[in-house]
């Protein structure tokens, strides 16, 4: 027995549903920025991830986060390629921004852009080439968004009402995943 007599469930709002973002463009900022270790302590490098807040329209609020693995230290070709993309999307948000030599990331904040949403691609199993099943929950991961791009904001209404499509034929029914609702680190969309 674990004792919480301390905790009120009235404090906090209780977890939600997890829910992709449907594709399409939004008016987004970045609210909050950080960096992490990848791999097995870090021993590929650092990945810098942003999490943009959705501004205006039916999902005014939602978070969607955007890895950059800027620091990838993996040697060759494989390598080579991660740090060109990283490059080219971080300069996509400096530029986005008007911040094209920021000393850190915090000079990237709280600036308004349009952001392209999509769909990661699945997980796929190498033996069966089908989706991978989430031990615990016996079903194929959950979709995860992912930014696609960054432009700068020109104050249309782009994101109001994003356009919905179908989704890949490879990304079966949306699937779920204990996440908590509202904004903050803990929900992830994307």
């Amino acid at each position: 027995m674990v004792d919480i007599s301390g905790f009120n469930a009235n404090d906090y709002e209780p977890t939600q549903e997890y829910e992709a973002l449907p594709e399409g463009k939004y008016h987004a900022e970045i609210v909050a920025s950080e960096e992490k270790e990848i791999g097995s302590n870090g021993d590929k490098g650092t990945k810098l991830t942003f999490q943009w807040k959705i501004q205006t329209g039916a999902c005014e609020g939602r978070i969607v986060f955007q890895d950059i693995l800027h620091n990838y230290t993996v040697p060759g070709e494989k390598g080579d390629k991660t740090r060109e993309i990283a490059s080219r999307n971080l300069s996509a948000v400096c530029h986005a921004v008007g911040r094209l030599a920021p000393a850190n990331t915090e000079e990237l904040h709280n600036i308004p852009c349009e952001i392209s949403v999509g769909f990661q691609k699945p997980q796929i199993d190498p033996n069966t080439s089908k989706p991978k099943i989430n031990p615990n929950t016996g079903e194929p991961y959950p979709l995860r968004n992912e930014v696609k791009g960054v432009k700068p904001w020109n104050g249309q209404s782009a994101s109001a009402a994003p356009r919905q499509q179908s989704k890949p034929a490879a990304q079966s029914a949306p699937q779920t995943a204990s996440a908590p609702a509202g904004g903050g680190w803990a929900r992830r969309a994307g």
